[in-house]
């Protein structure tokens, strides 16, 4: 009985990470493309794409680091962390993924279905 609700537990989790791991791949082919990079216009902070198309514009005192952080994980970055997601759902599911893994593997999901439900 005890062994069913791990396995129960592991299923679970491992979907929870695979829909979330879909969601971030879905959330990074509708990102601007390329890599992204950040100019320093003093008020305020550009961050542009490919060709220097315009991203987003930041201003105030959180600008830089924001930008920083939005540069960190551009598309590219979102697509890595989907993958390893991806890869880790399968030794979720079978009960094989270390605790202290799969906890963090939630919390990204679990992050991701509650800052990105809009």
């Amino acid at each position: 009985m005890i062994e069913h609700v791990f396995e129960r537990e592991s299923r679970l989790a491992a979907e929870e990470i695979r829909t979330a791991s879909d969601r971030l791949r879905e959330l990074g082919r509708r990102a601007a493309p390329g890599v992204w990079r950040v100019v320093d216009e003093g008020a305020l902070i550009r961050v542009l794409g490919r060709e220097d198309h315009e991203v987003a514009v930041l201003t105030g005192l959180w600008a830089p680091s924001t930008a920083e952080y939005l540069t960190a994980v551009a598309p590219a970055t979102a697509y890595n962390i989907a993958e390893l997601m991806w890869l880790s759902e399968s030794v979720v599911r079978q009960g094989e993924m270390p605790t202290r893994l799969k906890e963090a593997l939630l919390r990204i999901a679990r992050g991701l279905e509650s800052d990105t439900s809009t």
